[in-house]
C-alpha cells in the first residue's frame, strides 16, 4: 500500500550543471567528424562519406526521438519510478528538430546510396520498377518530413505540458500527457517504420525483411534506455538531484535497459532464423552480403556485443545500483549500436564485384562521433537550463517512496 501521499515534497535541488570539459571535448568531436567528412568527399569516396553521415545522422536522430517515446511509455504505463528522472528524456527531444534537417540531408548523397535514385538502374530492373512507387526521392523527402515533424509537434507538446506544470502545478497537464502519449505511440509505430524502410533498408532494394522494422525499434529503445542510464547514473553519482533520484530508481533503470539486452537478441536472432530456414534469395542477400569480404567477424562478434557482454554484466543487482557499473554497460551499449549501423550499412555499398571489403571503421566512427557531439551540445544545453525535476507532477510523492 502507497504512502506517497504522507511524504513531504524536498526542496528543489539546484540547477544541473554538467562539467566544462564535457563541452569542449564534444565541440572537438563535432569539428572532427566535419572535417572527416568533408575530407572523404573531398578526396572522391563519396560513398564513405556518406555511409558515415547516414550512420551517424540516423544514430543521434535515434536518440532525440527516444526521448518522447519514453516519457510516453512511461507515462502510458504509470511508471511513476521514472518521474524525477524525466528531464533527461525532455532534454534529449530537444534535438529531434536540428537532427531531423541533418537526416534529410542524407538525401543530397543519396546518388551514392540508394540504387533506386539511379534512372538507368531503375530502368534495366523489373524489381525497383514494381518498387518505384515507394522508393523515389518524392516519397523519401515527403515521408521523412512528414514523421519529422509528427516527432517534434509531439515532442513539443508532450515536453511543454510537464514543464508548464512545473508553473501552476494542475493535474490536467498529466491527463493531457496520457493522451498526447497514446496517440504519439501509434504514430510513432508507423512513422519509424517508414523512416528504418527508407534510410536502411533500401540500402539494398532487393532486400526485404517484416522484422526490420521490429529490429531498429529495439536498438532505438536499447540506445535510448542506455544514454537515460549513463546521464543518470552520472547525476547520482555527482549528488547532483539530493537524493530525489536514488539507487532505487537507477535499478529500475538499469531492469529495462537489462530487459532490451535480452529483446535484442530475440528479435535479431529470429530475423536470422526466419531468412535461413525460408532461404529465399531476395531475403539471404543481405546476411551472404555480410559473410563474404571479410565481414563475417563483424557479424559474429554483433551479438557479443549487444547481448552476451551487456547481459551477463548486468545480471548482479549491484551492476544496476552502483553508478559507475551502470554507467559502464550503458556506455559499452552505446558503441555496439555503432558497430550495429556500421554493419547495417557499410556492406550494403557494394554489389557484385564492387563488393566493399571489411575495413576498420575510422571514417564512420569519427563522422558518427560528430553526430553525437552535436547531440550532447543540444541536449546539455537544454537540460542545464530547467528545473533538475517536476516536482509539481502528482506521481512524483509516490516516486520518492520507490523502493526496488
Amino acid at each position: 500500500m502507497s504512502h506517497g501521499h504522507d511524504i513531504p515534497l524536498p526542496a528543489a535541488p539546484s540547477p544541473i550543471r554538467f562539467p566544462a570539459w564535457t563541452f569542449v571535448l564534444a565541440g572537438l568531436f563535432v569539428a572532427g567528424g566535419a572535417g572527416t567528412f568533408g575530407w572523404a568527399l573531398s578526396t572522391g569516396h563519396a560513398g564513405l562519406a556518406w555511409s558515415a553521415y547516414l550512420a551517424g545522422a540516423f544514430y543521434a536522430l535515434g536518440l532525440g526521438v527516444f526521448g518522447v517515446l519514453w516519457i510516453a511509455m512511461t507515462t502510458l504505463t504509470k511508471g511513476t519510478w521514472a518521474v524525477s528522472m524525466r528531464r533527461i528524456p525532455e532534454a534529449m527531444t530537444a534535438w529531434i528538430l536540428p537532427g531531423a534537417v541533418l537526416a534529410i540531408g542524407v538525401g543530397l548523397g543519396a546518388h551514392a546510396l540508394y540504387p533506386w535514385t539511379d534512372g538507368a538502374v531503375v530502368a534495366g530492373d523489373e524489381l525497383l520498377q514494381h518498387k518505384h512507387a515507394f522508393l523515389n526521392k518524392g516519397v523519401f523527402y515527403g515521408l521523412s518530413a512528414v514523421a519529422f515533424l509528427v516527432w517534434t509537434l509531439f515532442g513539443v507538446a508532450i515536453v511543454w505540458h510537464s514543464l508548464r506544470q512545473d508553473t501552476t502545478g494542475k493535474v490536467s497537464h498529466s491527463k493531457a500527457m496520457v493522451t498526447l502519449s497514446a496517440v504519439f505511440v501509434v504514430l510513432f509505430a508507423l512513422s519509424f517504420s517508414a523512416v528504418s524502410f527508407l534510410y536502411l533498408m533500401s540500402l539494398e532494394p532487393h532486400w526485404f525483411s517484416t522484422m526490420f522494422a521490429v529490429l531498429t525499434f529495439t536498438d532505438l529503445v536499447q540506445t535510448g534506455m542506455a544514454f537515460v542510464c549513463l546521464v543518470a547514473a552520472g547525476l547520482v553519482a555527482r549528488g547532483a538531484w539530493n537524493g530525489l533520484v536514488n539507487d532505487n530508481h537507477l535499478h529500475a533503470a538499469g531492469t529495462m535497459l537489462f530487459a532490451t539486452t535480452g529483446f535484442w537478441a530475440y528479435i535479431y536472432f529470429c530475423q536470422f532464423l526466419l531468412i535461413w530456414y525460408a532461404n529465399v534469395p531476395e531475403e539471404t542477400v543481405y546476411f551472404l552480403r555480410r559473410m563474404d569480404n571479410g565481414w563475417l567477424a563483424w557479424i559474429l562478434v554483433l551479438p557479443v556485443l549487444k547481448f552476451v557482454v551487456p547481459f551477463l554484466f548486468l545480471v548482479p543487482r549491484a551492476a544496476k545500483r552502483v553508478p559507475w557499473k551502470l554507467m559502464a554497460a550503458a556506455a559499452w551499449i552505446l558503441v555496439a549500436q555503432f558497430v550495429e549501423l556500421f554493419v547495417m550499412v557499410a556492406p550494403a555499398l557494394g554489389h557484385g564485384d564492387e563488393a566493399v571489403p571489411a575495413h576498420a571503421p575510422i571514417v564512420e566512427s569519427l563522422v558518427t562521433m560528430g553526430f553525437l557531439g552535436a547531440f550532447y551540445l543540444v541536449f546539455a544545453f537544454t537540460m542545464q537550463r530547467r528545473a533538475p525535476v517536476p516536482l509539481k507532477d502528482p506521481g512524483m510523492r509516490e516516486c520518492l517512496e520507490y523502493r526496488h
